[in-house]
């Protein structure tokens, strides 16, 4: 009878981020597969004792060196000690910075790499040299799971190989997403989704579209996600405008309407993994324009689709081609993984430890 323990992810169900998303869409399959899964989040983000047959515990969390993850994930090796799973499944790369204490214990490790988080400038020499940390001890895992090629690349550079395997995220089934009423802004409105940072380049979006809207007053940059980083958001209030709506965090199950009513959808990260704010913008249907960075390159969708992102006048020119030919920029799903196939994958690797889900062992 093979236990899963999850750390990384913030909480399950409706919390931002795209470890979080992962895990949301993820673990209750591998439930529902007769996996007996406990994750553990952060104790503010916990609502219930369990979400679609995954067990959820809660953390205690502590602000510190710009992160509220540190001593949660002290916590939830203390939490594992006394659970002592079979398999610790870490989210993300910062909550391998304990993979040696989860293998002191004997349990089989597994880590998802969604993002190199190093390369962002907003951690400082401490915050990078904890994710390096974290990274050479990827070495050790079980196994790693990479989103996207190009982060097994990074790896494979970095002389971690042999233990990597590529499973992307994946897109959403049309009721995937509950009907949970939300105000869509003005029509057309061009959508970009995710927290306002450096990495989601939100600044160079918002130079870029005020570029291509400059001529028109009918169309609408909506952006929706919180605002983690005010240092950053001095650089972004002053290109805000009429027509550039702040939507705040939104729950997720309320995202359905908002991508599906978009005119176009926009990623212009420098820094991404497999982003599942793109998928889920495939999902409904709604063009996509994506910066040309290795990670989105990865979707393999045609040039068109691609745009400088550290360039506004070409982030306008983009938005321009999709205005002109909305369906040109309109991506087919059924080229993607379904969140079903990720959780087979996904098994796949644990049985491949000897661990059989709960109803194999029974």
């Amino acid at each position: 009878m093979s236990k899963i323990f999850v750390v990384g992810a913030r909480g399950i169900p409706d919390v931002e981020g795209g470890a979080e998303k992962n895990a949301e869409r993820l673990f209750p399959l591998l439930a529902a597969r007769g996996w007996d899964v406990t994750l553990a989040g952060l104790r503010q983000n916990i609502r219930g004792s369990a979400y679609r047959g995954v067990k959820l515990v809660g953390a205690p969390s502590s602000r510190v060196l710009k992160t509220d993850k540190l001593l949660y994930y002290v916590s939830a090796v203390l939490m594992a000690l006394r659970r002592r799973p079979d398999l610790v499944h870490m989210q993300g790369l910062g909550s391998a910075i304990m993979l040696w204490a989860y293998k002191l214990m004997g349990a089989r490790t597994v880590v998802r790499y969604g993002s190199a988080d190093y390369l962002l400038p907003k951690w400082g020499r401490l915050g990078r040299w904890g994710f390096l940390a974290a990274e050479y001890q990827l070495r050790w895992a079980d196994a790693v799971i990479a989103v996207t090629p190009a982060l097994a690349d990074r790896l494979a550079a970095r002389g971690i190989a042999g233990n990597v395997h590529v499973i992307a995220n994946a897109t959403d089934a049309a009721d995937a997403f509950d009907e949970v009423g939300i105000e869509l802004p003005r029509q057309p409105y061009f959508l970009a989704v995710g927290r306002l940072t450096v990495q989601k380049n939100v600044h160079r979006l918002i130079e870029g579209f005020n570029l291509f809207a400059a001529p028109r007053l009918d169309v609408t940059l909506a952006i929706a996600g919180g605002i983690d980083d005010e240092g950053y958001m001095a650089q972004v209030r002053p290109l805000l405008s009429p027509q550039v709506s702040l939507l705040g965090r939104l729950p997720r199950s309320g995202m359905g309407a908002l991508y599906g009513n978009a005119h176009v959808y926009v990623n212009s990260s420098i820094h991404e993994g497999s982003s599942n704010a793109v998928l889920e913008a495939i999902s409904w249907g709604a063009p996509v324009l994506l910066s040309d960075i290795p990670e989105n390159r990865d979707f393999r969708l045609p040039d068109r689709h691609y745009f400088d992102p550290e360039d506004p006048a070409a982030i306008a020119a983009a938005l321009t081609r999709a205005d002109a030919d909305r369906q040109a920029f309109v991506a087919d799903r059924a080229a993607f993984l379904t969140w079903d196939e990720v959780a087979e994958r996904t098994a796949a690797i644990y049985r491949s430890f000897g661990l059989d889900p709960v109803t194999a062992a029974a």
